[in-house]
């Protein structure tokens, strides 16, 4: 037994005469040696006084034996019991009596008394802590046996009445070295019953666990979570008829407030996670379903951020990993798709360059494309040819040079040999065409000069000093040099064409001072 439920010890009562008790309790403790000649001396008086006295009194007035306390009485003093009388062996005869005879019945009669002592304060012990509610029968039983025992105590039968008694003591002792065990088993029940969110049953066995050991420190943790009961049961309702609705989110947040009231609820814990994963669950599907009717109308960025959401809410998520895989695939594909259409009417406008760009930026992608490598490879000559008429077109005046006209030439053999031509490479051939035609006519140019400057054209001729001369050159742009001894030299660019009817006038005029 614990040291909470050790209970306080009794004195010890007797209600035996004093030199009797004193006897009886040498006689337990063992006599020793010492102590021979006063016991000796204390039997002679006790006889004497049996003999003489004794008769002579019971004569005048007959005597009282005082009785032990009896279980009814609590462990008061008891009153007086009258003697029995008659011819037994209890009999107050005086003529049976003897010195050793009444040694042995006040020792028997102390022995009672201790053990009724004891038994009564073990009995007090256990209905302070409620065993007349929580072991009825057995506390009935113990009683019966002290009842019984008080009885063969005032037939003065103490042997007997010591067996009961001890048999009494023994039962309530056990009952009471129960105590620690059935109060940690109230203590279960109190936690059982919260889990089972039975708030009359918690209630009881927190009253039940008080009565048996009131002021422990294990109670007001569950005192606690007692209390905080009725709202977690009404939390929980709440959760329940939430979930039935399919509004998963105040279910949960009915569990959180549950939860919090009671951290250690391990039925409201697992509710709550389950409710939480469903929560989860609801979202993820959400998710995905939303991620795909997107995909199903090609809005790629609102697919990717619904399936990068549902792989958020469940990491790992197979589902949520095929789902963006899917998404990559039918984004590539729609990015080809997409690079194919406009490649093919950049093609249509004769825009070569942006189609070249689309169709390696395709490749770029998948390199074994067939349109796009079948594009690129018709596009890139076009988008050749046509930069080369453009120049041709843009500077017309280069084919002055003999070797730029050979090359307009066969840049504009190259454009003819596309026989598809469309209209801007058609139109870009004519006008090559024509340009190299009036390049290869020769016009005629009248130059003057004061017949005292060197006159050269480049590319054309050295004509040295005239004051007026006629060239015949092909349409462009020409430059001419005049250099006169002790002049500044003079240079005069000049085109040559078809509206050209003005002299051009080459001459040093201007003399450099010493």
């Amino acid at each position: 037994m614990s040291d909470r439920f050790q209970r306080v010890e009794p004195t010890p009562f007797d209600a035996a005469p004093q030199s009797t008790v004193d006897s009886a309790s040498e006689s337990r403790g063992g006599r020793s040696a010492a102590m021979a000649l006063p016991v000796l001396a204390l039997l002679v008086g006790i006889a004497l006084f049996v003999f003489f006295a004794l008769p002579r009194l019971v004569e005048q007035d007959p005597t009282v034996v005082a009785g032990p306390p009896t279980a009814e009485q609590g462990g008061g003093r008891a009153g007086p019991v009258p003697e029995t009388t008659g011819t037994g062996a209890a009999s107050n005869d005086s003529a049976s009596a003897s010195p050793y005879a009444d040694a042995v019945e006040a020792r028997a009669r102390a022995e009672a008394q201790e053990l009724l002592g004891e038994l009564i304060d073990v009995r007090e012990n256990l209905e302070n802590r409620g065993a007349l509610d929580w072991a009825a029968s057995a506390m009935e039983a113990i009683a019966g046996l002290a009842t019984q025992g008080d009885e063969q105590y005032r037939e003065r039968a103490f042997d007997e009445a010591i067996a009961s008694y001890r048999a009494a003591l023994d039962q309530a002792l056990a009952l009471e070295g129960s105590l620690p065990q059935r109060f940690e088993e109230q203590l279960e029940a109190i936690e059982a019953a919260v889990e089972a969110l039975d708030v009359e049953a918690a209630t009881a066995a927190l009253v039940m666990a008080e009565r048996l050991e009131a002021g422990a420190p294990e109670i007001d943790p569950r005192r606690e979570r007692v209390e905080a009961l009725p709202a977690i049961v009404d939390a929980v309702a709440q959760a329940e008829s939430a979930e039935a609705e399919g509004d998963l989110v105040a279910a949960v947040d009915a569990l959180d407030g549950a939860a919090a009231r009671d951290p250690q609820h391990q039925r409201v814990a697992r509710e709550l996670a389950r409710l939480r994963d469903a929560l989860t669950s609801q979202r993820f599907n959400a998710a995905m379903s939303e991620g795909y009717a997107a995909l199903d109308e090609a809005a790629f960025d609102r697919a990717e951020t619904r399936f990068k959401r549902a792989a958020a809410l469940r990491p790992g998520s197979s589902e949520a990993e095929a789902a963006l895989s899917e998404l990559g695939v039918a984004r590539t594909a729609a990015r080809l798709q997409d690079l194919r259409r406009r490649a093919e009417a950049s093609a249509g406008e004769e825009d070569w360059e942006t189609a070249i760009k689309l169709y390696e930026e395709a490749l770029a992608i998948d390199s074994s494309l067939r349109f796009a490598r079948e594009g690129l490879a018709d596009a890139q000559p076009r988008a050749e040819i046509t930069r080369e008429l453009g120049a041709i077109i843009e500077q017309p005046e280069r084919l002055v040079d003999d070797a730029i006209l050979a090359e307009a030439r066969a840049s504009l053999a190259k454009a003819e040999a596309f026989g598809d031509a469309g209209a801007k490479l058609a139109e870009q051939r004519a006008r090559v065409a024509d340009i190299i035609t009036v390049a290869s006519r020769p016009l005629p140019v009248r130059l003057r000069s004061d017949g005292e400057t060197e006159v050269t054209v480049y590319k054309v001729a050295r004509l040295g000093s005239f004051e007026e001369r006629e060239l015949e050159l092909r349409p462009g742009t020409y430059v001419a040099v005049g250099r006169r001894p002790r002049y500044r030299d003079v240079r005069v660019e000049f085109t040559v064409g078809p509206d050209s009817r003005e002299p051009v006038l080459i001459a040093c005029n201007e003399p450099i001072s010493f």
